[in-house]
């Protein structure tokens, strides 16, 4: 029997029980909950000012909605790039399961129903604004389930955050739908302005709102009087982690926008019956000179700073103010959360690789059942070219506390295989490589690992991906350089079992 086969099966086991064991909104109130996504590009977990995480950046109204609400602390994306993050969340998988590990032009979005066409089905109107990313014709918003679909473009980024949000070149970043405006118009702001629309408008309810951001992406753009503030702060204190006053005004954007979207539930006497969640697609880029800091790294990596990042919820009457959940939840979990919230029924044909952790809203102490969480990314060539220190193939493991990193050889020489093991409960910054220490565990996490990627299906690593293989020795000191045994190397556990032997030699 093959995994979509076993899905299949098991999916009608979980559509048969799962309505009495998920937390439902409808059985609080008479009707159904409106939902609402505010989906970042790019935000890291530093990139805002809650509980000082940034020294320079200032966002007071996420801040408020998050003391106010609750926040998932180990909130991480089901892949560190845009694109295979916004998979995981349309279709409840990991990225690896539907063949996808990098941030290329390939999608798998329509191979399974999503998120949106779920809830069409449980009587939702559902809205798409913004990035999209996730394929073109029949691959677009408007045909994956949303009733309505505005200012999504062709490509990742916008091709401007200023009107006309266009290239002296019609091309595919290029954003439509926002003819309206005029000059010195922001692209956050016309996004918001769109969604305050369709709430009002559909203020009766229920609808689905997926608000997603180019912001914030590069190009970076902010209003001039933004970034005078920022300009005028670093000068005052020229000392700051953070110092990229345009990114700081593009934080600002998005910040303001998120108020206004808050602002207008409590105008339109939604509030009460509207859940809304705050998160982003990946960790923040080393392209804006951020810092992600306490974690380790950026965007397109499996260490912390490429997968976590910033989660807040609030859900009227279940969530409590100013509370935290550090159970690891991952971005595919929010398609069966949603449903689940939603009343919604699962497809009987489609069981997710994510969990509803609808119940940790309620009970933040509660604990899921999952083993693990992993990611798995082999980066485009073009990203690996032009960012190949930090962008490189590589795939991770957490489990419990426990955090095993595996980086791939590259043909061209700049990277080696290797594996480091974290406690992330005293190391949140993966500065303290327990291998030695714990070769159990090292070995328990790689098995694990490696199960898990033969069950999904994962693509398996072919280090021509990178270049063309250069023959050198292997060196005794630890590192395996590019060699022959490199070569259409298809076993990866065992040559990880191999170089623990010689890095770690028995008895040691």
């Amino acid at each position: 029997m093959n995994r979509r086969q076993f899905l299949k099966i098991a999916g009608l086991a979980v559509a048969a029980s799962v309505a009495s064991e998920r937390l439902v909104f409808g059985e609080r109130y008479q009707t159904q909950p409106n939902i609402i996504l505010l989906f970042a590009d790019d935000l890291g977990y530093a990139d805002i000012s809650h509980e000082n995480r940034s020294d320079f950046y200032e966002t007071p109204h996420i801040d408020h909605f998050a003391k106010h609400n609750l926040e998932f602390t180990d909130a991480y994306v089901s892949h560190p790039t845009c694109a295979p993050s916004r998979l995981g969340i349309m279709t409840g998988m990991y990225p690896a399961s539907l063949g996808i590990i990098s941030n290329d032009r390939k999608s798998a979005v329509g191979e399974v129903p999503t998120l949106a066409e779920r809830l069409k089905t449980a009587g939702y109107t559902t809205c798409h604004i913004g990035k999209w990313h996730l394929g073109n014709d029949s691959l677009r918003p408007e045909n994956q389930g949303f009733d309505q679909s505005i200012a999504s473009n062709l490509a990742g980024q916008p091709a401007s955050f200023f009107y006309p949000f266009k290239n002296s070149q019609p091309g595919s970043f290029d954003v439509p739908d926002l003819e309206d405006y005029s000059a010195g118009d922001h692209l956050t702001e016309c996004m918001t302005d769109k969604a305050v629309e369709f709430i009002k408008k559909n203020k009766e309810g229920p609808f689905f709102l997926y608000q997603c951001y180019y912001a914030v992406h590069t190009p970076i753009g902010a209003k001039p009087e933004k970034i005078a503030k920022y300009q005028a702060k670093l000068a005052a204190n020229p000392h700051t982690r953070h110092n990229n006053p345009t990114y700081a005004g593009l934080i600002e954007h998005l910040d303001d926008s998120v108020g206004r979207i808050l602002q207008t539930l409590e105008a339109e006497g939604i509030a009460e019956n509207t859940i809304v969640i705050f998160f982003s697609d990946n960790g923040g880029t080393n392209v804006v000179n951020t810092s992600n800091y306490p974690l380790r790294s950026f965007k397109g990596s499996c260490y912390e700073g490429g997968t976590r990042v910033p989660m807040f919820v609030r859900w009227p009457e279940v969530t409590m103010p100013n509370s935290k959940c550090s159970v690891p939840v991952i971005g595919h979990d929010l398609y069966p959360t949603i449903l689940s919230m939603a009343g919604g029924n699962p497809d009987p044909n489609h069981l997710p690789d994510g969990v509803d952790i609808s119940p940790l809203m309620n009970n933040p102490s509660d604990a899921l059942s999952r083993a693990a969480l992993h990611w798995l990314c082999y980066p485009m060539p073009v990203h690996y070219k032009s960012n190949s220190s930090l962008r490189f193939p590589m795939g991770a493991i957490r489990k419990g506390n426990w955090k095993l990193v595996e980086c791939f050889p590259t043909a061209d020489g700049k990277h080696q295989y290797n594996l480091s093991l974290y406690d992330l409960a005293s190391d949140i910054g993966e500065t303290m490589n327990l291998i030695a220490a714990e070769p159990a565990k090292v070995n328990e996490l790689l098995q694990e690992m490696y199960q898990w990627r033969e069950s999904a299906g994962a693509p398996v690593y072919d280090i021509k991906m990178y270049g063309t293989l250069n023959v050198s020795e292997f060196d005794v000191a630890g590192s395996w350089g590019p060699s022959d045994e490199y070569a259409g190397h298809r076993d990866w556990l065992e040559f990880g079992r191999t170089w623990l032997d010689r890095v770690i030699p028995s008895g040691s």
